[in-house]
């Protein structure tokens, strides 16, 4: 796992180099992501460099990149691993092609010289971000694994192009000083939590999306694609749940045993729900069949607040199979001392407060393990999430009309007291007549009432929602014509889980030099479960039915059907609390409103009503907090580490230090 960085020269005449201290400042923003070594390589006349941090997991010794081909003529460097890399590597031996390392990187200089960059993407099995470049044909290629784990940002002003697994490096660039906000990304921010993909909250700068390729050449203008290279759309088969369980269990088992390839100690992010403790009653099942000493390591988090913390849960896992158990506790001054230097690491406005406690649980481990896995992706493929269920309702109001759906549903939101945030958004978005906005809704901090109010008639008359409802509806007519359930699983995949919920686990775990691995994004487990009919995900007040009922050969019946609790952060009571202060002198500060993104009368009056326990806004008052910070340090500031120490120094007065 590593981080990777290059530059392109597009001009016929070859242009300028990339100067080398530019060079070394982009790999330094990297070097979280890799701090076991440094490599680079330039073209003979300047006109490509790449730039490579490792983090040293397979391979220890002669793994370090760019790695060539051959003849020198192809090179590429890369983010993630190939599990099934060995399998590969055999079929192009026998091919003819020649070896130097054991690593998994090297099969993609030679994967690319045999098959071409499209089929190499769709042979490999893992998480990756690479660059290959072709001396040959001078051209450049970039790939990222089929469900976007693993992030590739991209910038070009037609002369240059740039390249980088993280934004801040390319703001390293002196043609991205003067920087403009993505005032799309503003709405869609407030909308859905995140900016959508391709797109960041930078202008100019982009995201390669999941499961695409992307071809410069050098010497022109030309940039072919993205072009998508694998999707999911798996038409649902009949199948018992018997069969169902029995083919599950065989396949997950085969990938977590994939998964544990590392020349460097692993463990798991365990978090004492379903998913994550299949992952260790699976992890333990084979060091017993196997016969290893060492015990599984097993990591929790959880804060010192009551109600806040799944410990007891993930302790009654790591009790049942003997793991070597780490429990790390997360109090306020945690959170508050880390939220700048965290918000730096996460590029975007930081839409998901649980990354925080996944941070601090990431870098404990690190005295232990470097290598981790973890449960993510299973809800977004079985259907874990109570969105599912309560959509389910949404067809038993269709009937009503526009309007008096809406007035008669939030309505009701309105008489739900303050301490039932949950019911009343669950009001609120279900008042939603159209799908697609629908959908876009179950994890914003507003409704679409309240994106309107809350958003400046100036930003609204010129992005309106920032295009969310319009490209929801586009990825809804992606997914074909299957049930509801399948089309909301299809655009979670293409939405939430690779724009919010990855971007999270990525940086969270590599901002502790930590790589996080995703047993249940593994593509075959993804095609696997979108071909399973609903019936065996979401029935009535049952959820992830198939998933759990596998589970039963592993857990307690009340570990696998006990309440979902989930990652959640303490905010609503922080806010009318010790981070009152903050909340009242930042978000209403004539800095803040006079960005011109809100009616300040409303932000004013969302504020009171929650520090006054009149309407708990808990979610909407964190991503105004999550944008004003991004924007003070990557707008604002310069987007280094200097920026982190200025905005923790103006927050300084507003905090206290104890909850």
């Amino acid at each position: 796992m590593c981080g990777i960085a290059g530059y392109l020269s597009l001009t016929s005449e070859g242009g300028s180099a990339l100067p080398p201290l530019i060079a070394a400042r982009m790999l330094d923003t990297l070097q979280h992501r890799g701090p076991d070594g440094q490599g680079e390589w330039r073209a003979a006349d300047e006109c490509c460099w790449l730039g490579h941090r490792r983090l040293a997991i397979i391979d220890l010794h002669s793994g370090d990149q760019p790695i060539a081909n051959e003849d020198g003529r192809v090179l590429t460097i890369f983010n993630g691993e190939i599990y099934n890399y060995r399998a590969l590597r055999e079929e192009l031996s026998g091919l003819g092609h020649r070896f130097t390392t054991r690593s998994d990187t090297e099969v993609l200089v030679h994967g690319y010289e045999q098959w071409g960059i499209t089929e190499l993407a769709k042979r490999l099995q893992g998480i990756f971000a690479f660059a290959i470049f072709d001396q040959t044909r001078r051209t450049l290629f970039l790939a990222r694994d089929h469900l976007g784990v693993k992030p590739l940002y991209w910038w070009t002003d037609g002369k240059v192009f740039l390249f980088a697994s993280e934004m801040k490096a390319l703001l390293c660039y002196p043609g991205l000083r003067a920087r403009q906000v993505n005032r799309a990304g503003i709405a869609q921010v407030i909308v859905t939590r995140y900016v959508s993909r391709p797109e960041t909250l930078l202008a100019g700068i982009q995201r390669l999306p999941e499961s695409s390729v992307l071809e410069v050449n050098a010497g022109s203008c030309r940039i072919a694609g993205p072009r998508r290279y694998w999707d999911v759309r798996e038409d649902p088969r009949v199948v018992s749940m018997e069969e169902a369980v029995r083919q599950l269990r065989a396949l997950l088992t085969t990938t977590v045993d994939m998964q544990l390839m590392s020349d460097v100690p692993l463990g798991v992010q365990l978090s004492g729900g379903v998913d994550s403790s299949m992952v260790v009653a699976i992890m333990e099942g084979l060091r017993r069949e196997r016969g290893k000493q060492a015990r599984v390591k097993t990591f929790s988090v959880g804060f010192d607040v009551e109600g806040f913390s799944e410990l007891p849960y993930a302790r009654q896992v790591a009790n049942r199979y003997g793991t070597d158990h780490h429990e790390i506790s997360v109090g306020f001054s945690d959170f508050v001392d880390e939220l700048p230097f965290l918000a730096w690491m996460y590029d975007e406005p930081m839409g998901e407060p649980p990354g925080i406690p996944t941070y601090f649980m990431c870098k404990a481990a690190k005295a232990h393990v470097t290598v981790m896995l973890c449960g993510e992706g299973a809800d977004e493929l079985f259907g874990g999430y109570s969105k599912y269920v309560f959509e389910q309702f949404s067809a038993a109001v269709n009937w009503l009309g526009f309007h008096p759906r809406r007035a008669l549903l939030r309505g009701a939101g309105r008489t739900v007291p303050f301490r039932g945030r949950r019911l009343r958004t669950i009001l609120e978005i279900l008042s939603i007549p159209s799908q697609a906005s629908r959908f876009a809704s179950w994890y914003g901090g507003f409704d679409t009432v309240m994106q309107q109010e809350v958003l400046s008639p100036d930003l609204i008359r010129e992005v309106r929602d920032g295009g969310m409802e319009e490209r929801f509806a586009r990825i809804l007519r992606d997914a074909g014509s299957g049930d509801s359930l399948q089309r909301f699983l299809y655009c979670d995949l293409h939405t939430r889980l690779v724009d919010d919920i990855l971007v999270k686990g990525d940086r969270m775990s590599m901002g502790a030099s930590v790589e996080a691995r995703v047993p249940f994004l593994d593509r075959k487990v993804v095609e696997y479960a979108a071909s399973l009919p609903s019936t065996l995900k979401v029935d009535g007040l049952r959820s992830k039915i198939v998933l759990k009922k596998l589970a039963e050969q592993y857990l307690p019946h009340d570990t696998i059907y006990r309440r979902k609790v989930g990652f959640t952060v303490p905010l609503t009571r922080w806010f009318v609390g010790p981070w009152r202060g903050l909340i009242e002198n930042v978000l209403l500060s004539e800095r803040c409103l006079g960005r011109g993104y809100y009616r300040p009368e409303i932000v004013r009056r969302v504020v009171d009503d929650h520090v006054n326990r009149r309407v708990d806004r808990e979610q909407g008052i964190w991503l105004m907090l999550a944008l004003e910070i991004w924007h003070r340090l990557f707008v604002d500031g310069d987007g280094t580490l200097s920026a982190v120490e200025r905005v923790k120094s103006e927050f300084a007065p507003f905090l206290p230090r104890a909850s």
